[in-house]
């Protein structure tokens, strides 16, 4: 995919960050480092990445004799502090990623949303030189660099970091995360489901009940907060979804199918928090305006009387949604949907990967899909076609559609 001008691309998200945490400058970590190394040297054995490993990793529980030294976590503050520093001197994937998690188990979702836009930039406009370097002795192989993307779906570490990041902060009711919300569900559904005369109330299972906060409990803390406060954290789970699945995309069209990455776990949880503080916005009244293809003129003369002040809408009727599929960016969100049912559904299954690459190589001329799926075959053909269908290819401009369709 075609990167955009980030300037403009990164100019909210830039904004926002200034008005909630003190973050660093975007534009500065973009940079190219030097005209001769543009990602700057592979830090990986300086001094100071090491610690910064080292801090992220705790300590384990351990036992001497009858004694027990309990596990120590991670020390976020220190694994911040190193990486705040290899951002001004490297290019890394593993900085940019280290640097989220410790910015998400600290200030919450703000940081995070800013480490997964640094990393779609470093995949968008740093692949070939980008660290930790693709591997010239085995046919540039990507793995140093999926490995360092399957990091992002580690149900131990940060995918239980994002699900504790608090979606709402009630200074009356308190501070509740996805994670809340899924104990909230279990506890409505196992009360649900047990009989009256099976419960125990006498054995400490009122305290263990109470500690749970119920479903109730945690709307009651988003009715509580501004509704400004909840666009703002629907915005930055959006965002930081967008960002993840582009990383997504990205890496799948620069390594092969052998190579590429599923970032499912962490996309399924980002879109979980999403249709969650949706909910809580349709509750209070506010209404998502879906996006539409439509000139800017018609959709400005259109006159709705479902839509209200700031942008909110009445909830829209059932036969509004049609399925159809107009244009080829319709073709490609279609796809988009099914790769998401089979990912979340049939996680083994191998259709995802053969979807996205199907999409990669829409909007190819039969040629440049025969280079990428049979390259051998490729000499063959251009025989057949007397060097006609090579240059062909070579001198047919792109699809304007598609121009459109990889845009940001």
């Amino acid at each position: 995919m075609k990167s955009a001008d980030h300037s403009s691309i990164y100019k909210t998200a830039h904004q926002r960050d200034r008005q909630k945490m003190e973050l660093p400058d975007f534009d500065s970590l973009i940079q190219p480092l030097s005209d001769d190394e543009l990602c700057g040297p592979d830090l990986e054995y300086d001094a100071v990445f090491g610690e910064m490993e080292r801090a992220s990793q705790g300590t384990s529980e351990q036992q001497y004799g009858d004694t027990i030294v309990e596990a120590e976590g991670a020390n976020w503050k220190e694994v911040k502090k190193c990486a705040d520093d290899l951002l001004t001197r490297t290019r890394d994937m593993r900085v940019a990623v280290y640097w989220g998690r410790a910015t998400l188990n600290l200030e919450g979702l703000d940081g995070f949303e800013f480490s997964m836009r640094l990393l779609r930039h470093y995949v968008e406009s740093f692949w070939p030189t980008l660290h930790p370097e693709l591997d010239a002795e085995d046919n540039d192989d990507p793995t140093y660099r999926t490995n360092t993307l399957i990091m992002l779906c580690d149900e131990g570490g940060l995918l239980k970091e994002l699900g504790n990041a608090p979606l709402v902060a009630s200074r009356a009711v308190g501070r509740f995360s996805m994670a809340d919300v899924h104990r909230a569900e279990h506890a409505a559904e196992h009360s649900s489901s047990s009989k009256p005369d099976e419960e125990s109330w006498d054995t400490g299972g009122t305290e263990e009940k109470s500690s749970v906060p119920g479903l109730d409990t945690i709307e009651a803390a988003f009715t509580d907060v501004e509704i400004e406060t909840i666009q703002a954290t629907e915005e930055l789970v959006s965002q930081t979804l967008e960002h993840v699945t582009e990383i997504e995309s990205n890496v799948t069209t620069n390594v092969s199918l052998n190579f590429a990455v599923s970032l499912a776990p962490v996309r399924n949880l980002l879109k979980e928090m999403q249709e969650f503080v949706n909910r809580q916005l349709e509750r209070r009244g506010v209404f998502a305006v879906a996006e539409s293809d439509e000139p800017a003129e018609q959709a400005a003369g259109d006159e709705s009387p479902g839509v209200q002040q700031g942008g909110t809408v009445a909830a829209p009727a059932a036969g509004m949604q049609l399925g159809r599929i107009n244009t080829r960016q319709d073709a490609i969100k279609a796809l988009d949907a099914v790769c998401d049912f089979y990912e979340s559904n049939e996680p083994s299954s191998p259709l995802p990967l053969l979807i996205r690459r199907a999409q990669r190589l829409a909007s190819k001329s039969f040629l440049d899909i025969l280079r990428d799926l049979a390259p051998d075959a490729v000499s063959q053909a251009e025989l057949l076609g007397g060097g006609i269908a090579a240059s062909s290819s070579e001198s047919s401009p792109a699809p304007q559609e598609e121009e459109a369709s990889d845009g940001w």
